[in-house]
Order: C-alpha cells, then structure tokens, then sequence
C-alpha cells in the first residue's frame, strides 16, 4: 500500500515538474523580476541577483572571485584574477586547468532556460595572451545547472558520467590542451552577461528603468498638455468673460439709451398733451 501511494506520488511530481518545465519554456527574466519602485519584494528579488567567478585546478579545490550584483539594465560584468600562486600548489611553475568560469546565483523560479547574451567572454593570461571565447559569445540562453543557479564551464575535457558514459559538462574548444602541465599558469578571466536582452536588439536591456522613462515622457506629456488645456481653458474663460463684458457694457449702453429715449419721449409727449389742452380750452372760450 505505501509502495502504491509512493509511486501516485512520483508520477504526481513528475507531472507536476513536466508541466512546469512547459510553462516556463518560454519565460524572460524580465517577466519574473525587474526593478520596481511600487513592488519592494520585486525590487529586492531583482537586485539580489549576482555572478561571481570561480577557478578549479586538476586537484578541484574550489577557488572563487568578488560577488558582482546585476546592474538596473540586467547586465552583469563580471572579472575575475586568477592568481598564479593558486595554478600551481607543487611550486613548480606547471600550471593545469580543471574547470573555470562564472556562476550565476539567486535568479527566480520560472526563468528556465534563461534568455542571455554573453559578450566580450575571453581569458588574458600571466603574460598577456588572449583567449577569445566565441563558443560563450555565441550563446543564448542558458538551463538551470544540476547544481542550482547557471554556471558556465571553461574545462580542457568533456565532464563523462563514469556509469552511464553520458557528457554532463561539454569542453570548451578554445582551452583544449589547458589540462596538461605548465599550459595554464593564472590570468583574468572577464564576460558580460546581459539577462535585459534588449526588447529591440541594439536597444537598452528590458526593465524598469525604460518603464520609469516612459512614465516621465507620459507624465510629462501630460503635464504639458494639462498646462495647454489649462492656458486655453483660461484663454477661452478670459475670452468669455471679456465678451461678456462686452454684452453687458453693450448692454448697459442700450438700457441707459431706452432710459434717455424713454425721457425725452416722455417730455415730448407732456409738451403735446400741454398743448392740446390749450387748443381745448381755446374751443371752448
């Protein structure tokens, strides 16, 4: 019975980690976290989002760089010194590479795989060589790392699962040949990784930084046609109020003319009944 219960379980989880694995295909780092002055959790979410650099020797001891938080356009830059001292642990001056490159920590769940643009990826060592990596300048995306976060591996060799023969870590072509004796003796290794991803390539990264211009450009926009309405609301009222002045003076005027007119009609008209009544009182004499 509890075998049975265990297995609807398994298969539960396995639906639920398949489902989910469907509706975050397609998500951007953009679409879970960006900055956001009205949403501090989001905010906070965002900007505890960092990268730092990591360096292993054919011993694998685990050497590591600065902490780099991602920045308000969603680009991380991260370099990372390599010292000679920690290549070689025999004194000897024979340097071999392992396993280099960067970690990503603390993006959200539902990002996976992850939009990213990876420039200027390249390795100057002790005595000035370059090494351009175009393999990680021409990536795009990354998937979550079995060991949490994204890490990207600069290895000589293939990483093989002994059991299965499967490849769980791809080499790097352009460090092949590192793995041997004397062929890596420290350097700097420095990328940027842009998690924005323009939302027009060219353009800047996707976030809130081009949210809170637009909202200026918005508000400014309606800041000036709010002074336009508002000068010619009081335009048009000055208007008004000045041809309603006007009506009145007018009509001022008129009433004071029907005043005098009345006046002088009233006067004509007691001087015509004074001289009627003469001409009357003439009859009757």
């Amino acid at each position: 019975m509890k075998i049975k219960k265990f297995v609807a379980g398994l298969s539960a989880a396995v639906l639920a980690a398949t489902m989910m694995s469907v509706s975050v295909s397609a998500a951007k780092l953009g679409d879970v976290v960006h900055p956001s002055e009205e949403d501090s959790k989001m905010n906070d979410s965002y900007y505890s989002i960092g990268a730092m650099g990591f360096y292993m020797g054919q011993d694998w001891t685990w050497n590591q760089g600065d902490w780099v938080g991602i920045d308000d356009f969603g680009k991380i830059t991260v370099e990372y010194k390599i010292s000679k001292v920690v290549t070689d642990k025999t004194m000897s001056g024979k340097g071999t590479l392992g396993d280099m490159g960067v970690m990503v920590a603390n993006l959200p769940d539902g990002v996976y795989p992850v939009d990213v643009k990876i420039s200027d990826a390249k390795f100057v060592a002790e005595d000035g060589t370059t090494t351009v990596f175009d393999s990680l300048n021409s990536i795009t995306s990354l998937d979550e790392d079995p060991e949490g976060g994204i890490r990207i591996h600069i290895r000589p060799t293939d990483e093989v699962n002994d059991e299965t023969g499967e490849v769980t870590k791809k080499a790097c072509p352009e460090v092949a040949g590192w793995e041997k004796e004397g062929a890596f003796n420290g350097g700097t290794l420095s990328m940027t990784l842009d998690f924005g991803v323009a939302s027009a390539e060219g353009g800047e990264s996707k976030t809130d930084a081009s949210k809170a211009d637009s909202k200026s450009d918005a508000s400014s926009s309606k800041a000036d046609t709010s002074k336009k309405d508002v000068s010619s609301s009081k335009a048009d009222a000055n208007k008004t109020s000045a041809a309603a002045a006007a009506s009145s003076k007018a009509s001022d005027n008129t009433s004071k003319a029907a005043e005098t007119g009345a006046a002088v009609g009233g006067a004509l008209a007691v001087i015509a009944l004074a001289g009627t009544a003469v001409i009357v009182a003439k009859r009757r004499k």
